[in-house]
This record gives C-alpha cells, structure tokens and sequence, in this order.
C-alpha cells in the first residue's frame, strides 16, 4: 500500500470507531438520566465502549504503525460529527447562548 492510501484508510477508520464511540457515549448520557442504576449502565457502557475501541487501535498498531497517527484526527472527526448531529437534532445549530 502506498502512504496516501495508509493515511486514508486510516482517518477513515478513526472516524468510523470514533462515531461509534460518541454515539454510544450520548446514548449512555441520555440513559442514565432515566435508568433507576446509572452508576452500573455507566460503568459497562465505558467498557462496552472502550475495549473494542481499544482492540481496533491495536489492531491498526499491529497491522501498519504508520496508520494510527491518521486514525487519531480521523477519531476526533467522528466526536465532532457527532456532535453536530446532537446540535443540530435539537435545534440549536446557529444559536448563541445568552450568559
């Protein structure tokens, strides 16, 4: 594979895992409110988040070093897509707070 295509793949990837991670995280947030045990649900949704998230990084370690530095951004690439989304569902893209 040739360098370009390492680094895509790469940032692809880091997105891919990293919107799973911060869906699952807001959907944990957004449960706990409610859930009668939310220091449990918290506690094995970090799990449940973390050590795939963790086995994947590994994984592109082990596979080709040269590719988790573009998995990072493309990681923090899905957090703000993420975010976004949650913004932008609840309508408050364009609004500044008022403190």
């Amino acid at each position: 594979m040739n360098t370009a295509c390492i680094l895509l793949t790469g940032f692809c990837l880091g997105i891919v895992v990293g919107l799973a991670y911060f869906t699952g995280l807001w959907l944990t947030v957004r449960r706990a409110v409610v859930c009668a045990n939310p220091h449990r649900l918290l506690v094995l949704s970090r799990a449940a988040r973390l050590l795939p998230t963790l086995v994947i990084m590994a994984a592109v370690i082990r596979f080709d070093p040269a590719m988790f530095p573009a998995m990072l951004p493309g990681f923090l690439a899905g957090r703000f897509l993420v975010s976004r989304r949650i913004l932008w569902s609840s309508g408050e893209v364009g609004h500044v707070s008022q403190s």
